[in-house]
């Protein structure tokens, strides 16, 4: 018999049906579903995980939030436990018929872990072959070709996975006893601090000190409006803004005698607006919370669930290149059958040939794009992300938007001014994915033209403060600063609210409780709230996906870390 692990019971429905033509069998253990079916000839059973079905936890004794006792902590031995009894009970069962296992979990460094501890349940009661179904989509024509295709596990990708979580572990377990007990605050007022989120809380936290410490300066800005060519149209003192105010009267003052103004010199000029680069996860949740208003956490669920039911690809990645093996085609058939999208995709498709933008290419999934079209019903979110999704994958494809700039400089009785036109003249990708360009617009006019002056006036205004982090900001900041990663930003930006940290809808606000925390640690343990050394424990579990460094050395240095 064939195990196959996936990782959730929605996908392993679908693996289940697809592997199975239909024919499979919905099957209960404890009232968690598995499927029975033939595949090649040979009898199958798909188990579906609930993610990670083992923890790594510390002893029991080691639980007292004393002094004694987290100065034992780092010594600790690490135990695993069974976080999901009834799955690992079924598996424990399968096990004396099984003669294959193939993992069929998320492709990426947590579906490894979470594949091979599910595995290694089943090879401590009977060793057979582990093989690996490695696909970016929940079609048929993916799981088929990954089922064809089987590799070996990555096990140093697993163990990357594991020393994330024992890393996670010490320094979430060690520094949070530690800071609420040299606080006082114990019990159900303790401060959890985490490796990676204490360093993003602190990135909120200064930009919030930025804002308070914001010192407006004043300045000037003189506008005109000038009429020409049959039409009213806005002008502004060319230097700019204007910092003194003597200066700024002075030039209001001659401006605003003049009854007419000369343009003694026009500019002109087309640009191409680039095409947006391919999704990668990072770019996806900031538009998701730009263009639609969701929280990163909200937009990746969304993501998943469209991914699980076979219409989106794997939204964890760090591609922004399209694979060569993209059947382009293929899917520009499939959103052609959707009329919102059809006029785009048969444009597209008469032309023949794909020359699509590009970004950073890694050797990673491919960039997020759809992979069908919807057939069955969905919700109003998972409407509104498919069509994000479905957007920028038609935009990459598209002809660039042609912008035309026009610029006049005006002589308004000897201080100078400028007018500027914009305007979308080919609207390309912009057709499909609306762009951020405001259109302006002045009338065109020959050098030496005389327009009228209607009004001339000086205004006031003050410098603004950095604003708050948006979280789709946030993220992009963490990413610079290497925190965390494609999987787990969103994660901790939503660990942030739930333990209310942080709040804000749109823009995100350290809470008291929030300040008071990052000043804790600044006094404590100052290294915790800086981005470098977390950004170094990220690169160290990246040589252990590579295979250059031992899980068991990464996490002996991390504990070395925290005893100082």
């Amino acid at each position: 018999m064939i195990l196959i692990l996936a990782e959730k019971p929605l996908a392993g429905e679908r693996i289940a049906r697809i592997l199975s033509g239909g024919k499979a069998r919905r099957k209960y253990f404890k009232k968690h579903p598995y499927w029975e079916f033939e595949f090649n000839g040979r009898p199958a059973v798909l188990v579906p995980l609930k993610g990670h079905i083992v923890d790594v936890d510390f002893p029991q004794e080691y639980n007292r939030w004393t002094e004694e006792s987290l100065r034992k902590l780092l010594d600790a031995p690490l135990i695993t436990r069974i976080t999901e009894g009834n799955i690992a009970r079924l598996l424990t069962s399968l096990a004396p018929t099984v003669e294959e296992i193939v993992i069929a979990t998320d492709a990426d460094r947590e579906g490894e872990a979470i594949g091979v501890e599910a595995a290694e349940i089943v090879l401590r009661k009977k060793r057979v072959p582990v093989r690996r179904a490695y696909f970016s989509a929940l079609t048929k024509d993916d799981v088929l070709k990954a089922f064809r295709e089987l590799r070996d596990p990555d096990y140093n990708l697993a163990a990357s996975a594991h020393a994330r979580r024992e890393v996670d572990l010490l320094w979430g377990a060690a520094l949070t006893r530690a800071l609420s007990i040299f606080t006082g605050r114990r019990g159900k007022q303790f401060l959890s601090v985490g490796r990676v989120q204490s360093p993003t809380l602190a990135l909120v936290v200064e930009r919030e000190r930025e804002i308070e410490r914001f010192t407006p300066i004043p300045y000037w800005v003189i506008e005109a409006l000038l009429e020409g060519g049959g039409k009213e149209f806005k002008a502004v003192y060319a230097e700019g803004q204007v910092w003194q105010e003597p200066m700024a009267r002075m030039l209001y003052e001659t401006a605003k005698r003049a009854e007419t103004a000369e343009v003694v010199r026009t500019e002109a000029r087309t640009d191409k607006l680039p095409r947006p680069v391919p999704f990668d996860t990072t770019t996806f949740l900031r538009e998701a919370n730009h263009r639609l208003g969701l929280s990163a956490s909200e937009a990746l669920a969304i993501a998943e669930q469209l991914y699980m039911k076979g219409l989106i690809s794997y939204p964890r990645t760090d591609n922004q290149t399209y694979p060569p093996t993209l059947d382009f085609r293929k899917v520009l058939t499939a959103l052609s059958s959707v009329p919102e999208y059809r006029p785009f995709a048969e444009e597209l498709l008469a032309q023949g040939v794909f020359r699509p933008s590009s970004g950073r290419k890694t050797e990673d999934h491919p960039p997020i794009h759809p992979v069908d079209a919807p057939s069955g019903r969905l919700s109003e979110k998972e409407r509104k992300v498919y069509d994000l999704v479905a957007r920028r994958f038609l935009a990459t494809l598209s002809a660039p938007a042609v912008v035309e700039r026009r610029k006049l400089h005006i002589n308004v009785n000897g201080v100078p001014f400028t007018a500027e036109a914009k305007k979308v003249v080919q609207r390309g990708w912009t057709a499909v994915y609306p762009s951020d360009v405001k259109e302006t617009d002045v009338p065109a006019l020959a050098d030496g033209t005389r327009v009228a002056v209607r009004s001339v006036k000086l205004l006031q205004k003050k410098t603004k403060p950095p604003s708050r982090y948006s979280q789709g900001e946030l993220i992009k900041r963490m990413e610079a600063l290497g925190l965390g990663t494609k999987s787990t930003r969103a994660e901790i930006i939503a660990k942030l609210f739930a333990r209310r940290y942080v709040s804000g809808r749109k823009r995100m606000k350290p809470t008291d409780l929030g300040k008071r925390l990052v000043e804790a640690l600044e006094r404590y343990a100052p290294d915790i709230v800086t981005p470098e050394m977390t950004a170094r424990l990220e690169r160290e579990m990246d040589l252990v996906a590579k295979g250059e460094k031992r899980k068991d050395d990464v996490v002996s240095e991390s504990k070395d870390m925290l005893s100082k």
